[in-house]
């Protein structure tokens, strides 16, 4: 192919069928590249089949076949409910070589083994953070998870979107974290009357209002790290003042200086 551009000038195909080069005089210097469109349907790469691992996706550890391994042995087990479709399919997927992936325990037995598997009455360290709850059925679930903590004495729930624990109860927890949360108020915590070391920090409080409903556990420890209520005047002062047992606030020992604070007259704090 050869078009006229000028007296000196022309337009040559490269090796490409679909690319040009215009080319000056005698001496070929590439001056502009034009590239056309190519229909590259024939060259659509195939979609790649889901890896091995996506049969599990909604698999929980007392839904495999052949399971011992209880709650109490695990460090931080998946207890995120799955969809609909996961009871759809509980019975009929397979493995590579064909074999069930979960039990076939069906009806009010199948409830009574998940039970007895979960144990989580006799859990003494519980770690249920990172569930990724993003659907009202799996945060209802992890709450009637929580209704049967009864003797855990370490409990970690980090990072899973909870507003509030109004109606939970951990009576035997002596440390709390509730890091990465949405917690906006005191009162929104679960009632622990042993609880001795508390971690709130990354949350959304914005009031020391309901603070003072903390002096009835033996707290020693609080950590309110990245509140919004750790950002204002006299904060640690305050604390301290609604929390005269407190030993640590925010990883800081109690300083003298937090010591000296006056509430502004005219002002109330109730102390229970």
């Amino acid at each position: 192919m050869s078009d006229q551009l000028d007296d000196n000038s022309s337009v040559h195909s490269s090796e490409d069928d679909n690319a040009y080069v215009a080319v000056s005089g005698n001496n070929a210097v590439p001056v502009v590249t034009i590239s056309t469109h190519k229909d590259q349907s024939e060259h659509k790469v195939a979609p790649l089949p889901p890896p091995p691992g996506h049969r599990y996706r909604y698999t929980t550890w007392y839904d495999l076949r052949s399971n011992k391994v209880k709650g109490t042995e695990l460090r931080n087990p998946r207890v995120r409910k799955g969809p609909e479709i996961k009871e759809m399919i509980f019975y009929t997927l397979t493995d590579e070589r064909g074999r069930p992936i979960h039990h076939d325990v069906k009806g009010t037995k199948r409830m009574v083994y998940e039970k007895k598997i979960e144990d989580w009455e006799n859990c003494k360290d519980v770690n249920l953070s990172y569930q990724e709850l993003g659907h009202d059925y799996q945060m209802e679930n992890f709450l009637r998870i929580l209704k049967r903590i009864m003797r855990a004495e370490r409990i970690q729930l980090v990072d899973n979107e909870i507003k509030q624990l109004l109606k939970i109860s951990f009576p035997r927890c002596r440390e709390l974290n509730l890091r990465q949360n949405f917690f906006s108020k005191f009162k929104d915590l679960p009632k622990c009357s042993a609880l001795e070391v508390l971690i709130l920090s990354d949350n959304s409080i914005t009031s020391l209002d309901d603070l003072h409903l903390l002096s009835a556990y033996p707290l020693r420890s609080l950590d309110l790290r990245r509140n919004p209520i750790s950002f204002t005047p006299n904060y640690r002062q305050r604390v301290f003042y609604i929390l005269p047992k407190l030993k640590e606030l925010d990883g800081v020992p109690q300083l003298s200086s937090d010591l000296d604070y006056e509430p502004p007259v005219g002002s109330t704090c109730v102390i229970s």
